[in-house]
């Protein structure tokens, strides 16, 4: 459905809405929104950011380059296969990557943003404890990015949101109440040891938090049951020509 309103201001605007669109895709595969093997139709997903097909195919090419979207020579474009060998690549890089961003950030992290980590942490056992698990996944993605984010290092940081573009569809799958849990206490562990300064305690608690995780997705790989993707969530809705 063309925009009109994009179309007639050239291509500066068409900029603005590729922009968009890709930082709200990006954000949509980060925090498992899709499902490995789902086939993403432009139509749908210009009607979702409210935009033409051009912007919705230029984010496409983008994240294909990226590795974070496969062009099925007969299905389009679809979010790449959970496959054994793919996962256990996945996080063996993650674990190595995210491992020393997290031992990186023990030593620069500041007072202030161990306790806002305590606090998103908080929130999210509140969703496990209530059973409202919709917002699991986004707050999860929220703590480890701000983990992260306290190496102080932006060249590590681009690296590990490439990686969590092909790992959050796999997160998709860890959607039981038992794997929640086992997540938040190895991230009771990660606070512990940045309150006590502890890199490697810190480092061992986030291996160990991805590897369960990698587990249960295995497994599950290897026995596929039928998922349904994550609902949109209605504030992802960006108005029409908001830039981004």
């Amino acid at each position: 459905m063309l925009d009109h309103r994009e179309g007639a201001s050239g291509g500066g605007s068409q900029e603005t809405a590729h922009a968009r669109v890709h930082a709200g895709l990006k954000e949509a595969l980060m925090n498992g929104d899709f499902l490995p093997g789902q086939r993403l139709v432009v139509r749908q997903i210009a009607e979702r950011f409210r935009t033409s097909a051009m912007p919705v195919r230029e984010a496409f090419r983008q994240l294909v380059s990226d590795e974070a979207l496969f062009d099925h020579p007969n299905r389009g474009v679809i979010v790449p296969e959970a496959t054994v060998a793919r996962i256990s690549e996945l996080v063996r890089v993650r674990c190595s990557v995210e491992g020393t961003a997290a031992e990186w950030a023990t030593s620069t992290i500041s007072p202030e943003e161990i306790e806002e980590l305590a606090d998103i942490n908080e929130r999210l056992h509140r969703c496990v404890n209530g059973h409202a698990l919709a917002d699991y996944l986004t707050l999860n993605r929220r703590f480890h990015f701000m983990l992260y984010g306290a190496a102080r290092s932006p060249m590590l940081q681009q690296i590990i949101e490439k990686l969590w573009l092909r790992a959050g569809p796999l997160l998709n799958i860890v959607r039981t109440d038992a794997a929640y849990v086992f997540g938040l206490i190895h991230h009771d562990e990660m606070i512990d040891g940045l309150r006590r300064g502890d890199s490697q305690a810190v480092r061992r608690a986030l291996v160990a938090d991805l590897s369960e995780a990698a587990d249960i997705i295995l497994r599950a790989a290897a026995a596929p049951v039928p998922l349904q993707p994550r609902p949109a969530s209605p504030r992802r809705r960006a108005p029409r020509g908001a830039g981004k």
